[in-house]
């Protein structure tokens, strides 16, 4: 029987706010489940193996998921490998830290810290590409509802957003600036989302779409990024 992923109930979003050490043991079981789920998904479970194939190294896990972040306020998890390429990414906010809370679903790229020159070609790679085929991207944006969150610089900024309708605009912008932290996907507000969030199948529902969705031109980034072509 495929595995079902844990739902955002109230009782995660009224918890998440609390002490640090109670954030982590909430949610720590929590995150587990999850990654139970992520590295069942047809979609994502191969990719340590496309990283190597592509990246021409022996990934250090073989499962997709595994690492995560907990913190007041907020937790995201990441596809292993993910902190210096483009990378699968779910996270979830609490009232404290951003207004309305909310889940997101998609992928990242965390520009801050030394991996900024291998994680900005890889940003590059990406906007190359969705040019190239803007219309397939456009339609996927457009079909998923997909959003964007950013961070200008990680010690000052507060999170921003850009809605759907300006998505490839912002992306493709022949100015672009430097921005310590990119998300690109849905997400799931508590505040409208609710009935997503607590129903186990259409969390599935979502995941799918979006992960599957990005899986290629995931894929074709990450040879971009590498040197490589597709078949190589």
């Amino acid at each position: 029987m495929p595995l079902l992923p844990p739902t955002f109930n109230d009782s995660l979003f009224d918890t998440i706010d609390g002490a640090e050490s109670s954030v982590c043991r909430n949610f720590t079981p929590f995150i587990q489940e999850l990654h139970e789920f992520l590295n069942e998904l047809p979609c994502i479970r191969d990719i340590q193996e496309v990283r190597g194939r592509i990246m021409g190294i022996q990934p250090r896990y073989p499962h997709a998921f595994g690492a995560y972040t907990i913190k007041r306020g907020h937790w995201y998890t990441y596809n292993h490998g993910g902190r210096n390429e483009m990378q699968f990414n779910i996270g979830m906010f609490g009232p404290s830290f951003i207004n309305p809370p909310y889940v997101r679903v998609g992928l990242a790229w965390n520009i801050y810290g030394p991996p900024r020159r291998i994680v900005n070609n890889s940003l590059e790679s990406f906007r190359n590409l969705i040019s190239g085929q803007r219309r397939l991207w456009d339609v996927f944006v457009k079909t998923n509802g997909l959003e964007i969150e950013w961070v200008r610089r990680a010690d000052v900024d507060e999170i921003e957003h850009t809605q759907t309708s300006d998505v490839t605009e912002w992306l493709l912008h022949p100015q672009f600036p430097s921005y310590d932290w990119i998300f690109i996907g849905r997400l799931l507000r508590r505040s409208i989302d609710g009935a997503n969030l607590t129903n186990p199948n259409q969390i599935k529902r979502i995941t799918e779409a979006v992960f599957s969705g990005f899986r290629p031109f995931w894929e074709q980034t990450q040879s971009m990024a590498h040197g490589r072509s597709i078949g190589s």
